[in-house]
């Protein structure tokens, strides 16, 4: 679920100017716009050609304000229709919603045109943020459990995604302010200084079976899901019931830590074991689905291992 609004490109002698680049979509704002979509981080990542290609040249980036964003909003640009569209998702945040309604302002200001919402409904730059976003984020949460079929509802955030269940969302509905208590929790879940881990996928060479596995290292804080099971971002490759076993792969430090050849593989385990030989008082729940595991030393990670 989503709400998208639409600012059209301006014209320059009756022709459409070309659409913007990305690092002009991002430094016009009022506000310190940053992109989540792209690791830039990553090796052979071409910042410079990055940053001077055009918005149109991709379906959407992912946007927002560093240290204020949770979700972020997509902004992505029409060929055919010749207009910027601002997406923001349902439910997000309060200040998600004051970030877009702010950045769409400063776009239609820029374009010099009004602002019309898939709603139909018609906004200028003076009153865009004026737009009714508390009853969207409410509509949002008390939407979370429509299908009464499943008890985890998964959204994402620009660092990690957020899962939900029925006692959480009531959580939330119950307090003496829903949005405020909403945002605070998918907030503090993006913000969390620890390691995300990321799923790995392998076939057994002998039998052909595909094995999901997380990794865990020494004297880092993790974030795993306490019940494995394949991310959406993954399922157009592997699906659960492709899946014969979930393993975690444990790894220690041996030397400095910021030298790659001290990082050695201690061994691997049962997913369903490591969570069962895992002290209690070394893990806590962020979500319905993932904990915090503290980070832990090379000698907790060998007993682990020896554990049968």
């Amino acid at each position: 679920m989503s709400v998208s609004f639409y600012i059209n490109n301006k014209k320059t002698f009756l022709k459409a100017k070309a659409p913007m680049k990305l690092k002009e979509c991002l430094g016009f704002s009022s506000q310190e716009i940053e992109q989540f979509a792209f690791d830039e981080a990553q090796d052979n990542f071409d910042v410079k050609k990055f940053y001077n290609s055009s918005i149109a040249d991709y379906e959407c980036l992912l946007c927002g304000v560093l240290g204020k964003s949770s979700r972020g909003f997509e902004l992505s640009f029409d060929k055919e229709l010749n207009h910027y569209a601002v997406r923001v998702f349902t439910p997000s945040t309060r200040e998600d919603w004051q970030i877009a309604l702010t950045y769409i302002k400063d776009l239609a200001k820029k374009m010099g045109s009004d602002i019309v919402n898939e709603r139909d409904e018609h906004f200028t730059a003076e009153n865009i943020e004026q737009f009714n976003y508390p009853e969207d984020i409410l509509f949002g949460i008390k939407s979370y459990f429509e299908n009464k079929d499943t008890d985890e509802y998964i959204s994402f955030g620009i660092f990690r995604e957020a899962a939900f269940n029925r006692k959480i969302v009531e959580g939330f509905l119950n307090s003496e302010n829903p949005i405020e208590a909403f945002s605070k929790f998918f907030k503090d879940i993006q913000y969390l200084d620890a390691f995300s881990a990321n799923q790995m996928f392998f076939e057994d060479n002998k039998t052909k079976n595909i094995i999901g596995i997380y990794a865990l290292t020494q004297d880092t804080e993790t974030i795993l899901p306490y019940k494995p099971s394949v991310e959406y971002k993954n399922r157009r490759i592997v699906k659960d019931e492709d899946i014969s076993t979930w393993e975690l792969s444990l790894v220690i430090i041996n030397g400095a830590p910021d030298d790659k050849d001290s990082y050695q593989r201690a061994g691997n385990v049962e997913y369903s074991d490591f969570i069962a030989r895992l002290p209690k008082d070394k893990y806590r729940f962020i979500d319905a689905k993932y904990v915090l595991v503290d980070a832990l030393t090379q000698e907790e990670i060998l007993s682990i291992l020896k554990k049968e």
